[in-house]
């Protein structure tokens, strides 16, 4: 698979600079945790890398990407980070209203 170049440069929640990621693996990375995080009510970083590491096999350093894209999508509003319900000192990723809207596309990275 041939890489498109084109840098994007994320945010970070607490406005720190972000990193620069090529625009095809940041919509790869953020499709996964998006899925990920709609199927499974108690998704963690640990599980979303896990999944990553599974499933995505073109891009070096997978940890890495999925970590940097979750707060990018965290900056932008679509997750939040919240303690879990079940589990004492375990955070939890939620999406928010943003990215619940149906049949509404977006761009992630505007």
């Amino acid at each position: 698979m041939e890489k498109n170049n084109e840098l994007i440069e994320t945010e970070h929640p607490r406005k720190s600079k972000g990193v620069k990621i090529e625009r095809e693996a940041y919509a790869v990375a953020a499709d996964l945790i998006l899925k990920q995080i709609r199927q499974e009510e108690d998704a963690t970083l640990a599980t979303l890398i896990a999944e990553a590491e599974k499933t995505i096999t073109t891009y070096p350093n997978v940890a890495w990407l999925v970590f940097h894209v979750k707060l990018d999508l965290e900056a932008k509003g679509f997750i939040r980070l919240m303690p879990s319900r079940l589990k004492k000192n375990v955070f939890v990723l939620r999406l928010t209203s943003k990215a619940r809207q149906k049949g509404k596309s977006f761009d992630y990275y505007q």
